[in-house]
């Protein structure tokens, strides 16, 4: 059954008016020709006019365009018929098997490419496909999954899915992503030089600094700042400088104590201590971030400044590692009993359909409203 995405458009109906006043305003000309003879007739009263209407084509003609315009501005469309066949995506690595005529057949890649073109190269995030496949079919299609043993495209959450799936495991390799070379975090440390070195934090964010990288950037607070790259540990007091607010906002990261007021009031937690206790929050400002203790970088009040695992600890929350991609296909079997996800209606558009019959009663309105037979006096 059809159905109108911009109802409120079908207002535009009003203006099927104003064809109706045009012909009641405008008629043929007419010119009237004088007999002699009636001037001998006694003159009666005329009798009383009513509407009528001339040149029924082009009125109709008029009427009929204008009300096709209003349904091209409503947007009529019709739902389309389901495809309810049974759909099987392969996993590029696998070997694309023989499937009947009635059986869709996708390669489980960007874009969901057909099993007769060639098999898609690289690696392929296969567990965020197969959310995508859910939430695009109907509800009731078949859908069979040919995975290897080994995804390489895996993530940290095993998928839930508005269905349930047939999840194949069969002979095959995927391609191993591009490993990233782990680049290493360094810190350098700007302190107040008139501090105590037995009592201050420098002490212990220069220990830090030293299990991170085998050179320990400690300078004071009016140093030049390091690379973007580098997180910088700004021992002050007060406000941060506008320099370095500056040097965040366009990538950088700093690390600064409890009294430092941040010009950022986003927080979240960023690590926790032993205890499962927060100790660090993190706030955006610009493209980089501010890392900012909650206690007192002595080690009464936080005891895991001195534990041999806070450098990694506060490594990992500044930057955090990378995730596992690789799983067997075995271990993480999509289940089924989520809600169903959002589908975009299938649909068919009659908008272009109507768009090439307004050009053709236009053109035929046209040619009515001019032909020179219209302007010829009875």
């Amino acid at each position: 059954m059809p159905t109108l995405l911009v109802p409120a458009a079908l207002t535009a109906l009003a203006a099927l008016v104003l064809p109706l006043l045009i012909h009641l305003a405008r008629r043929t000309e007419q010119r009237p020709t004088d007999f002699a003879a009636l001037r001998w007739l006694r003159a009666k009263p005329r009798p009383r006019q009513r509407p009528r209407f001339e040149e029924w084509p082009l009125l109709i003609t008029r009427l009929l365009l204008l009300a096709l315009i209003a349904f091209w501005l409503a947007r009529p469309v019709t739902p389309a018929t389901p495809d309810r066949r049974a759909h099987v995506y392969v996993v590029p690595g696998v070997k694309a098997p023989t499937l009947a005529k009635d059986v869709e057949g996708h390669w489980l890649a960007p874009g969901f490419p057909a099993l007769d073109r060639p098999a898609p190269r690289g690696a392929v995030p296969v567990m965020s496909l197969v959310r995508e496949l859910d939430a695009a079919l109907p509800p009731d299609t078949p859908v069979r999954i040919l995975v290897p043993a080994i995804i390489e495209g895996a993530d940290a959450e095993r998928p839930r899915l508005s269905r349930k799936v047939a999840w194949q495991v069969v002979p095959g390799a995927m391609t191993p992503p591009r490993p990233e070379t782990p680049r290493l975090l360094k810190l350098t440390v700007r302190a107040d030089p008139g501090a105590d070195p037995g009592r201050s934090a420098a002490r212990y964010l220069a220990a830090v600094a030293a299990a991170w990288g085998p050179v320990v950037d400690l300078a004071p607070l009016d140093a030049p700042l390091p690379p973007r790259d580098t997180v910088v540990a700004w021992l002050g007091t007060g406000a941060m400088p506008a320099k370095l607010i500056a040097w965040v906002k366009s990538g950088g990261t700093a690390l600064v104590p409890q009294d430092v007021a941040a010009p950022s009031a986003t927080t979240a937690t960023a690590a926790r201590d032993g205890e499962g206790r927060p100790f660090l929050d993190v706030m955006p400002l610009g493209r980089g971030h501010v890392y900012r203790f909650t206690r007192a970088l002595t080690p009464p009040t936080l005891p895991a400044l001195v534990e041999p695992d806070f450098p990694d600890r506060l490594r990992a929350a500044i930057r955090p590692p990378a995730l596992p991609v690789r799983a067997f296909a075995t271990h993480i079997a999509p289940e089924a009993g989520a809600a169903p996800a959002f589908r975009a209606m299938a649909r068919r558009e009659w908008r272009d359909a109507l768009a090439l019959l307004i050009a053709v009663l236009f053109v035929l309105e046209r040619w009515l409203a001019t032909a020179k037979r219209r302007w010829r006096a009875p």
